[in-house]
C-alpha cells in the first residue's frame, strides 16, 4: 500500500457526505470534533454527474456485495484505519460507525496534539468517493481550556467593526483550525479584543470574542487600558500579545484556570511609537512529545537606531517567556556606529542549533549565521555571511515554511534557503513591489505573498517559481490558512452573527484577478538544443525605455508554464536564464518540447528556397548574405521577415532585425560564439521560425497541468512524516517520481528529485537512485543513528521540475535522533507485586515486613537539612484542599509546585488515573499514593531495567549508558556497580567527554543565567525517589 500525492485524482460521480452529533459536514471537507464521549459517524451519498443516479440504491448495491466505507485517521507518525458497519441503516440509508475514544488516543492530559486528518472512502487503498477533513481534539487543545477575557455579546462587536484598522491572524502549530483573531483599532474606540475559533472559520457564529483588558492591565492602568493589538502569536504553551505599550505572555495554557491572565515584559528606553513598529518572529513548530532539544523562541525587533539607554533593538526568548536577551551576544561590547548595519529579524533554527540574522543597510542587505549553544548566540559565525544583490533594495523579514527546513527572506524580492542561510536562491523580483507578509500551510505546502499594494502571489514551498493572483478588493483584512490548506481571505462585517466573513483568496468577487505574461509581449527567437530541447530568447530593442526592459523579459514566475504558439506548438518552461551581456537578449527560457513548433515552408516564404552565408557585420549584429543560382525564380529577403528568426540545426539562431536589401539581412545571434560564419549553408539545411507579437504569429503563456507525482511506501503518515531512530537504529525509505512527460521527451539520465538535509552532520544517510523497469525514478535511503547526538533533520523531497500547479511538489520526512515517545525505560521490581495487593497496600517481604507504604497527604521527602525542612518541588498524594505539612521553613515555602494539580481546587479535580497513581514517572509525583519502603540503610539492592517499546519490553545493554540520579536532591545514598566492564568503557569515555565541554560551555557563559530545563521521559523515575534515565 502506497501513498500517492500528485496529479492522479480521481473523478467520483458521487461523493460520500457524512453526519455527527460531534463535526460539521461541507460537502467535499468534514470537521470532527473528538470528546470524551465516542465519536459516532454516519455516511450516506450524494448523487453526482448522473441525473438518473440513485444513491439509496447505490448503497444497497454496494452492501450486498460486501463494500462499506472505511475510515482513516493520520498524523505524522501514526495512521489507524476503521471500518463502517456492513450493513446499513435500511430506513435512512447510510453506514454508520462508533468509535471508542481510547481506540483514538488514551491520553487526557492538556497538551500540544497533533490535529488529525481523517480520509473516508469506500474502500481502502482506492481514491472513490473520498471525503476528507480533521479530528480536533477538544478536550487536549491547550488554548480552548480557557476564557481568554471577558466575553462579548454580539452588538457589542458590530458597535466596534467601523472603527478596526487592521486585523492580525495566529494560529496554534499543532492544530491549524485552533486560531485567534487580533484586532487593531483606531479613532475613538481602543482595547485588546481577540476573536477565538475552533473550526478554521468554516462554521457560521463559530467565532467567540473577548475583551481582554482586564486581564493585561493591572490596576486598570490607564495606558494600558487605551492600548490596541500591533501583534498577536499563539505558540504551543503561551499566548503571546504585542500592544501598542508593550509585550504581554500569559500564563502556561496547559493548566487552566478560569480567565487567562497576561505579564507584562519591560523594555527599558522604549515607548508607544516604538512599539507601534515593533515585529515578532517566531519559528512555528509543533511540540507535540516534545523533546529536550526542541523549544519555542520568540524575538521582537525595533525599527529604530539604539540609543545608550537602550541595552539592543531585538531581544529574543524562549518558553516560558520570562527572561528576554539581546539577539546580538555581548551587545554592550558592540555600540552601534554611524552607517551600521540595522537588524531586521532574528530566528532560532532548531536543526541546525543556530541564530540566524537579517541585517540591512542602506547599500545592500545580508545574513549572518551564529551558533546557538545552551539557548544562547555565541560570536562565532557558522557559516561566512551572505549578501544579497544591490538591487534587493526593501528588506522586510524572514521565515521558515512551517514543517521544513526553507528559510524565506522577503521584501521586494523572495530569496530561498534550503541549508539553514548558508545560501540563498531567488525566487521572485518584484522590483518596486514590496512583499509585506506571507502566509503559509505546512499540509498543501501554499505560499501566498501579499504585498504593501495588496497583490497576492502564489507560490509552493521549495519551488522557484510563482504567479500573481491578483489585487484584493478588501482593504482591511487577513489570510489564513486552516489544517487542511483551505486559503481564506478573513475580514470583518456587520452583517455576519460573529462579525467574521470569508472569502477565497482565488474567488473573482474578492480578488482583482490579472494576468502578468499579457504584459510580456515581444518576440522570442528559439535555439535549439536537442530535438525536444529548445531555448526560447527573448529579444528587448536596444532603444528600450527601463520600463519596456522590465516588461520585455522571462522572470522565475515562468518556470512551469506552458509557451504556446498561436498557430500550433507548445513547450513547458523549465529553467530561467538571464544573461545581461547578450545584445538584445537579457533573458531566456529553456523549455520542452511537447508539440512541435509552425515553421515557414519555402512555398509561402522564397526565401527559403536560397542558400546562405553568415559574416560578422560588427560587434554586435551579424550579416546573412541570400545566395542563389537558380535564374527562374529569385529568393529575395522581404520586410515580412523581420522577427523571424533563423534556426540552423548545431548552431547559433538569428533574429533578423533590419532588411537591408532583398538579399540581405541584419541579424543578432543568440550564441554570438557559436555563428557558421562564412561558410555556405544549403537551403535545406536552415529553417525560418515566427514567434512575433502579430496574431497570427503571436505566442502566449498559459498554465500547465502537473506531469509529476510522488509516492512514498510508509503507509502510516501521509505528507509529512516524523520517525525516531535511537542509537543504533536504522531506516529504509523509498519514494518514487512518477512522470507522465511523454518518454521521447523525458531525459532519462537527469535526476528528478532534490534531496536536501536540513543537519547533513545528525545521522549517515545512504541514497541508491535508479529508474526502474517502467522508467520512474527512485531513490531508496538507508538512515543510521551511529552517533551520540541528539537532535532532528529534516530531509526533504522537491520534484524540481515541478510547478505551482502540482498538487505536491515536496514531501519532508523529519528524522529524530532520540527516543521515540512510546520508548521509555521500566524500572523492574524484585518483588513481584499483584495490582490487588497494591491497591490493599499490602505485601509482605520474605522477612514479613509490610513493604507498601501509603503516603501522607502533600508529602514532601526530607532535605539535607533535616526531615523538618523539605525542599524539593515534588509533592506527593497531592491534595491542593489540604494543607501543606512541613511548609515552615522559607526555602520549604519558596519550593515544590504542584503538577497535574496545578490551579486545581481539589485531588478529585487532578483526574489521577490509575496508570498515573502507579506510575514510576516523576512527572505524576502528584499522582503517586504509595511507594515501596524498605529498612534504611538499603543495601544490595538490586536493579533491573527494560525498555518498553510499545507492547515490547528490551533488556538495558549496550551502548546505552545508565546515570542514576536522586530526584528528590537527597545525598545519602549510593550505588555500587561495576563500572570496569570491558563493553562500557567506549560510551563512558564518550559521556566523561560531553561532561567536560559541557562544563567549558558553562564556565565561558558563568556570567549568565542557567536556562537549561529538565526534561522527564515517561517512567524513568519511579517511586523510590531516584532519576534512571538511558543516554
Amino acid at each position: 500500500m502506497k501513498k500517492v500525492f500528485g496529479y492522479y485524482n480521481a473523478i467520483s460521480k458521487s461523493t460520500l457526505s457524512c453526519f455527527s452529533s460531534t463535526f460539521v459536514d461541507y460537502d467535499d471537507l468534514i470537521k470532527l470534533y473528538l470528546t470524551s464521549e465516542d465519536l459516532s459517524i454516519q455516511c450516506y451519498f450524494v448523487s453526482g454527474l448522473k441525473i438518473q443516479e440513485n444513491a439509496n440504491h447505490t448503497i444497497d448495491l454496494l452492501t450486498s456485495r460486501g463494500l462499506a466505507p472505511s475510515l482513516t485517521i493520520t498524523n505524522s507518525t501514526y495512521t489507524g484505519v476503521f471500518h463502517f458497519n456492513l450493513s446499513s441503516e435500511k430506513e435512512d440509508f447510510y453506514w454508520t460507525i462508533g468509535i471508542p475514544r481510547k481506540e483514538i488516543t488514551n491520553k487526557e492530559d492538556i497538551a500540544p496534539v497533533e490535529e488529525w486528518f481523517v480520509s473516508i472512502t469506500l474502500q481502502e487503498g482506492l481514491d472513490i468517493y473520498t471525503t476528507e477533513g480533521t479530528i480536533l481534539d477538544l478536550i487536549r487543545e491547550p488554548i480552548l481550556q480557557w476564557v481568554i477575557g471577558k466575553p462579548m455579546k454580539n452588538h457589542e462587536m458590530k458597535k466596534l467593526v467601523p472603527y478596526v484598522i487592521g486585523i492580525k491572524l495566529t494560529k496554534c502549530p499543532c492544530a491549524n483550525d485552533v486560531a485567534l483573531i487580533g484586532l487593531t483599532t483606531g479613532g475613538s474606540i481602543s482595547g485588546i479584543y481577540i476573536g477565538l475559533t475552533h473550526s478554521g472559520f468554516w462554521e457560521d457564529s463559530d467565532t467567540v470574542w473577548f475583551d481582554v483588558k482586564n486581564g493585561i492591565c493591572p490596576y486598570n492602568d490607564e495606558e494600558c487600558m487605551i492600548s490596541t493589538v500591533v501583534g498577536i502569536v499563539l505558540t504551543n504553551y503561551h499566548l503571546v500579545l504585542l500592544t501598542s505599550v508593550g509585550l504581554y505572555i500569559s500564563t502556561d495554557l496547559r493548566y487552566p484556570n478560569g480567565t487567562l491572565m497576561f505579564s507584562r515584559i519591560n523594555f527599558c528606553g522604549f515607548d508607544t511609537s516604538d512599539y507601534l513598529q515593533a515585529k515578532l518572529w517566531y519559528n512555528e513548530i509543533c511540540l507535540a512529545n516534545q523533546e529536550d532539544f526542541e523549544d519555542d523562541y520568540i524575538a521582537i525587533t525595533f525599527e529604530k537606531s539604539r540609543t545608550m539607554s537602550q541595552l539592543a533593538t531585538c531581544f529574543y526568548s524562549f518558553a516560558p517567556f520570562d527572561d528576554w536577551k539581546s539577539c546580538i551576544p555581548n551587545p554592550r561590547e558592540r555600540r552601534r556606529r554611524k552607517g551600521e548595519a540595522q537588524l531586521i529579524s532574528f530566528l532560532v533554527d532548531i536543526e541546525m542549533k543556530s541564530g540566524i540574522y537579517l541585517f540591512s543597510t542602506k547599500i545592500h542587505s545580508f545574513v549572518v549565521v551564529r551558533k546557538f549553544i545552551n539557548k544562547s548566540p555565541r560570536p562565532e559565525l557558522l557559516f561566512p555571511s551572505f549578501s544579497f544583490p544591490s538591487d534587493f533594495h526593501t528588506v522586510v523579514g524572514m521565515v521558515f515554511h512551517p514543517g521544513t527546513h526553507f528559510l524565506y527572506v522577503f521584501g521586494n524580492q523572495v530569496w530561498i534557503s534550503y541549508d539553514g542561510a548558508n545560501t540563498f536562491e531567488i525566487v521572485a523580483n518584484f522590483f518596486d513591489e514590496v512583499i509585506i507578509e506571507t502566509y503559509h500551510s505546512f499540509h498543501t505546502l501554499d505560499i501566498i505573498f501579499l504585498s504593501q499594494t495588496l497583490q497576492l502571489y502564489f507560490s509552493k514551498a521549495g519551488v522557484k517559481s510563482y504567479y500573481k493572483i491578483g489585487r484584493s478588493r478588501i482593504i482591511i483584512f487577513d489570510l489564513y490558512y486552516d489544517h487542511v490548506g483551505t486559503d481564506t481571505i478573513i475580514s470583518l462585517s456587520k452583517k455576519t452573527e460573529d462579525c467574521i466573513d470569508i472569502f477565497s483568496a482565488f474567488d473573482n468577487t474578492t480578488v482583482i484577478q490579472v494576468n502578468e505574461d499579457n504584459e510580456f509581449d515581444t518576440v522570442l527567437a528559439p535555439q535549439y538544443i536537442t530535438a525536444y530541447e529548445l531555448v526560447f530568447f527573448a529579444y528587448v530593442p536596444l532603444n528600450a525605455t527601463k520600463k519596456m526592459k522590465k516588461d520585455l523579459r522571462f522572470y522565475p514566475r515562468h518556470i512551469g508554464r506552458k509557451l504556446q504558439l498561436n498557430s500550433y506548438g507548445n513547450a513547458d518552461i523549465t529553467k530561467i536564464m538571464y544573461h545581461e551581456d547578450l545584445v538584445g537578449f537579457p533573458s531566456s527560457a529553456a523549455a520542452t518540447l511537447e508539440e512541435p513548433f509552425a515553421v515557414e515552408f519555402p512555398s509561402v516564404n522564397s526565401s527559403l528556397k536560397g542558400d546562405i552565408t553568415i559574416q560578422r557585420h560588427d560587434n554586435s549584429f551579424f550579416k546573412i548574405n541570400l545566395i542563389y543560382e537558380s535564374r527562374n525564380e529569385t529568393p529575395v529577403f522581404r520586410n515580412t521577415d523581420i522577427m523571424k528568426t533563423v534556426v540552423i540545426p548545431g548552431y547559433s539562431s538569428l533574429l533578423i532585425v533590419e532588411i537591408l536589401n532583398g538579399s540581405m539581412a541584419l541579424a543578432l545571434a543568440t550564441m554570438p560564439m557559436n555563428v557558421f560564419l562564412l561558410k555556405k549553408i544549403p537551403s535545406t539545411q536552415w529553417f525560418l521560425y515566427k514567434f512575433g507579437v502579430s496574431n497570427d504569429s503571436g505566442w502566449f503563456i498559459t498554465s500547465s497541468s502537473c506531469k509529476h507525482a510522488l509516492i512514498h511506501d510508509d503507509i502510516n503518515t501521509g505528507r509529512n512524516i516524523i520517525k525516531y531512530l535511537d542509537l543504533g537504529d536504522t531506516f529504509h525509505f523509498q519514494i518514487k517520481v512518477l512522470s507522465s512527460v511523454s518518454y521521447n521527451t523525458r531525459v532519462t539520465t537527469t535526476p528528478l528529485l532534490k534531496i536536501i538535509t536540513g543537519q547533513p552532520f545528525l545521522l549517515d544517510i545512504i541514497t541508491h537512485a535508479y529508474w526502474d523497469e517502467t522508467d520512474n525514478y527512485v531513490v531508496e535511503l538507508d538512515i543510521l543513528n551511529r552517533y551520540l547526538r541528539k537532535g532532528i533533520t529534516s530531509i526533504a523531497f522537491i520534484i524540481w521540475q515541478a510547478t505551482t500547479d502540482c498538487d505536491t511538489s515536496t514531501i519532508t520526512l523529519k528524522v529524530k535522533s532520540s527516543c521515540c515517545y512510546n520508548k521509555h525505560i521500566k524500572f523492574l521490581h524484585k518483588y513481584k507485586i499483584s495490582l490487588d495487593n497494591w491497591e490493599e497496600g499490602e505485601y509482605q517481604d520474605e522477612h514479613g515486613y509490610n513493604i507498601i507504604k501509603t503516603l501522607p497527604i502533600n508529602y514532601r521527602p526530607p532535605s539535607s537539612l533535616g526531615i523538618a525542612i523539605p525542599t524539593t518541588d515534588n509533592f506527593y498524594h497531592a491534595d491542593p484542599s489540604k494543607p501543606k505539612p512541613r511548609n515552615y521553613h522559607p526555602l520549604s515555602k519558596k519550593s515544590g509546585k504542584y503538577k497535574k494539580c496545578l490551579n486545581k481546587t481539589s485531588r478529585k479535580d487532578c483526574n489521577c488515573t490509575t496508570e498515573e497513581k502507579m506510575s514510576q514517572n516523576i512527572a505524576f509525583s502528584d499522582c503517586i499514593e504509595k511507594v515501596l519502603r524498605f529498612l534504611y540503610p538499603v543495601n544490595q539492592y538490586p536493579i533491573f531495567l527494560d525498555i518498553k517499546d510499545g507492547d515490547f519490553l528490551v533488556p538495558m545493554e549496550p551502548p546505552y549508558l545508565i546515570t542514576i540520579s536522586e530526584v528528590n536532591n537527597r545525598k545519602n545514598w549510593k550505588l555500587n556497580a561495576d563500572p570496569t566492564a570491558e563493553e562500557w568503557i567506549p560510551t563512558r569515555d564518550i559521556r566523561d567527554l560531553r561532561i567536560q565541554e559541557e562544563k567549558d560551555q558553562t564556565t565561558a557563559q558563568r556570567d549568565q543565567p542557567d536556562v537549561s530545563n529538565s526534561s522527564n521521559a515517561d517512567g524513568s523515575n519511579g517511586p523510590l525517589d531516584h532519576d534512571t534515565r538511558g543516554s
